[in-house]
């Protein structure tokens, strides 16, 4: 939800994917509720669940970043949740192309390849 990546993020994923729009689900520390279940997991799977069944998305990110007032946890540990929910999103959708990006203090997007 924070605005400080989402222009940096957008470029990136419109060249990226080959895509003109994206649908973009946001909620303050978006990777602690995608890698372990929250209050708020639910939603944010029924939202994406809403993309694909209906807008016809076949690729998606899960975007993480530095200074994260929703995930207020150290740099290494939100990359550990990123790769987890990249992880989780992939069994999901299997069919789907999923993707993790890190955006670190000087918010230049880096494609997570390891997971």
């Amino acid at each position: 939800m924070d605005g400080r990546p989402q222009r940096r993020v957008a470029d990136y994923l419109t060249t990226s994917f080959g895509v003109r729009n994206l649908d973009t689900i946001t909620t303050a520390g978006m990777v602690r509720h995608l890698a372990d279940d929250t209050d708020q997991t639910d939603t944010i799977l029924a939202n994406l669940d809403v993309s694909i069944e209906k807008h016809g998305s076949t690729q998606m990110a899960v975007v993480a970043h530095h200074d994260c007032a929703g995930n207020p946890v150290p740099a290494d540990a939100q990359r550990q949740q990123l790769a987890k929910a990249v992880r989780r999103l992939r069994q999901r959708h299997p069919d789907a192309k999923v993707v993790g990006l890190w955006l670190g203090e000087y918010w230049i997007v880096e494609k997570i390849g390891a997971i």
